[in-house]
């Protein structure tokens, strides 16, 4: 069981790698635009726009809206829109902002290299959820605190040392019912994995969550500015070691070092 396990991780982590230099990429972004509730932009060609874009033959009207936006006067949720060479990538987020994606952008071929601990499946737990919910906010690194809402706390014991991290739902567009996550640090926070700390997308089977910390990933910044993610809570910062999952990615010369 173990072995199909540790393969179908390794195979997932494949597939995160050569998606690193695909048009989606982080690397891909070139710019951030804040788009407030009710104010809109114009991207791509033509005298008229607020964001010309290299190559592209038309336009788009991005209008922010409380629940969403309106994309040249067709209202929907947060969502990608192709133009030319480019993606917007529109994102609510207490912050609406569009995220320029060009997959041409140069820093698609810098030296990146996405890397992680060993598969360890003493690190997948299935657990059940002790319900606690409170409404709240959580910090975030490009905008101000998010509404979210802590749906309870999921135990689990490391390494003989128990612990417990708090299941978390974003309350705002795009986010899909049903989703849980969990923003944590531990012990090996900026000392191994990503300074700012890790995610993790809770799964259930039944009544029951998973929480598999080998699908523990980075947030976007860890690879580019224009991104805007949720800053772990106090409640999982964690004493523990978590080496499992992803770890800081090397840059530059750092690839030398690894």
């Amino acid at each position: 069981m173990n072995d199909g396990y540790v393969a179908a991780i390794e195979a997932r982590r494949e597939r995160t790698r050569a998606a690193l230099r695909g048009p989606t990429s982080e690397l891909a972004a070139v710019a951030r635009h804040q788009l407030p509730v009710g104010s809109r932009l114009r991207f791509g060609a033509g005298r008229a726009v607020d964001i010309p874009l290299d190559g592209v033959d038309r336009a788009v009207e991005v209008l922010a809206t409380e629940d969403g936006f309106a994309v040249d006067g067709e209202p929907g949720g947060p969502r990608q829109i192709d133009l030319g060479r480019f993606r917007l990538r529109l994102s609510h987020q207490n912050a609406p902002a569009v995220v320029v994606l060009d997959r041409q952008s140069p820093r698609l071929r810098d030296e990146v290299e996405r890397r992680w601990y060993p598969v360890e499946p003493s690190l997948r737990f299935v657990t059940g959820l002790v319900v606690d919910p409170q409404r709240g906010t959580v910090a975030s690194t490009n905008s101000a605190d998010r509404a979210a809402e802590r749906l309870g706390w999921l135990p689990v014991v490391v390494e003989g040392t128990p612990i417990r991290v708090a299941a978390m739902r974003l309350l705002e567009p795009g986010y899909a019912d049903g989703h849980i996550d969990v923003y944590f640090r531990d012990a090996t926070t900026g000392r191994g994995s990503y300074e700012v700390g890790r995610y993790l997308t809770v799964e259930r089977e039944g009544d029951a969550y998973v929480l598999d910390f080998n699908l523990a990933y980075n947030p976007s910044c860890a690879l580019s500015p224009y991104y805007n993610c949720p800053i772990p809570p106090p409640e999982n910062h964690l004493a523990v070691a978590i080496r499992a999952g992803e770890m800081t990615p090397l840059v530059g010369s750092s690839l030398a070092h690894g």
